[in-house]
């Protein structure tokens, strides 16, 4: 098969031909990957900022048709479309049976850290993320595939494995947060439109979008936010106390979670209110806020990974939405690139263009 290769921290990306995979074992499905988002996890791999083994195929973002069936998988037949999810659950370990299915026991070992199936001239390969998508075909246990109604294109679906989960999971199974209630998203990416996106659907009140880019701010407010800022600036607190009476924020979604980011979220939130953290960031960072903040006035910090979604009960749900018209898939996509072109697409990234550039494979 064909896949994009990362080789080593700050090089691009080969478009190498003849790796092999291995065929799909007992539970699990080859899918023939058709349209893998660029996720800015991704990136920070690429540029190094995330320590990842090497040779390495990414991508986790992603869907297609299932091209076979390991033996005893029921459910699912060949040519079914399909999205992918990088965290199945087992359903059994400590953390399945508390709900807690992105911290699964057999699906969040260290990347790399378990057995081979992807070879290139007889030497292993990483499948980034337990997928490798940015690949022809990637396994994948049965668990972490749900099927994709007929009314949802693939090339827009392939955002609900990683954008849709993370945002509208870090709203409803996350923060759980109320209809009524007030909230900023800092940072208006993919994941961060899926957030607003999310907050729209349980009922808030309130939605601030906070991004440096206008295309960004523009789609929030499309998507039903309230207000759109344009910098976490020394004017941010002022501007967001006008815009919810003179009290802050009861959530606020930081999609990036850099120092800067952290100390801006915190500064605009009310006492009492819940800080949500969903950026991936690599190397650690200060959070950049006085712990009296959080003993006096009650504040909270959370961390959300993928949005602590269970692939087989949201990943349908949020199929459902799109396919009923209540979630914008489209939106959070502004381009569609050919495999070739995915170094051009992590440039692109990097750069802050655009939202969302899904791969065609």
């Amino acid at each position: 098969m064909r896949a994009a290769v990362f080789t080593q921290p700050g090089r691009a990306l080969d478009i190498v031909e003849g790796i092999e995979i291995d065929d799909p074992r007992p539970g699990e499905v080859l899918v023939r990957i058709r349209y893998c988002g660029v996720c800015h996890s991704d990136l920070s791999i690429i540029d190094g900022k995330l320590p990842f083994p090497t040779p390495a195929i990414l991508g986790h973002e992603a869907s297609g048709t299932i091209a076979a069936l390991g033996p005893g998988v029921t459910g699912l037949a060949e040519g079914a479309r399909v999205v992918l999810s990088m965290r199945p659950p087992c359903g059994h370990c400590y953390w399945c049976v508390r709900n807690e299915p992105v911290l699964c026991a057999e699906t969040a070992g260290r990347p790399g850290s378990g057995e081979p199936r992807a070879w290139h001239e007889r030497k292993p390969i990483t499948r980034g993320f337990r997928l490798g998508a940015f690949a022809e075909y990637a396994l994948v246990e049965a668990s972490g595939v749900a099927q994709v109604p007929d009314a949802v294109p693939l090339d827009a679906a392939a955002v609900v494995g990683c954008a849709i989960q993370t945002g509208i999971g870090s709203v409803t199974n996350v923060a759980k947060t109320e209809p009524g209630a007030t909230a900023a998203v800092v940072g208006l990416g993919g994941v961060g439109l899926a957030v607003v996106q999310g907050l729209v659907l349980s009922g808030a009140g309130t939605i601030i979008g906070i991004d440096s880019v206008a295309e960004r701010r523009d789609r929030a407010v499309a998507l039903g936010a309230t207000f759109a800022f344009d910098s976490v600036d020394a004017d941010l607190p002022q501007r967001v106390s006008a815009a919810t009476g003179e009290i802050g924020c009861d959530y606020v979604f930081d999609t990036v979670s850099s120092t800067l980011t952290t100390r801006a979220a915190t500064g605009i939130l009310r006492a009492g209110g819940k800080v949500v953290l969903i950026g991936v960031t690599g190397d650690p960072q200060p959070l950049g806020i006085s712990s009296m903040d959080l003993v006096m006035r009650q504040k909270t910090i959370m961390g959300s990974f993928l949005g602590n979604c269970h692939s087989q009960r949201d990943l349908p749900k949020y199929l459902a939405l799109c396919s009923a018209g209540r979630l914008d898939l489209k939106a959070l996509v502004t381009a569609i690139r050919p495999l070739s072109e995915i170094n051009t697409a992590m440039s692109e990234l990097r750069a802050g263009k655009g939202v969302r550039t899904v791969l065609s494979i």
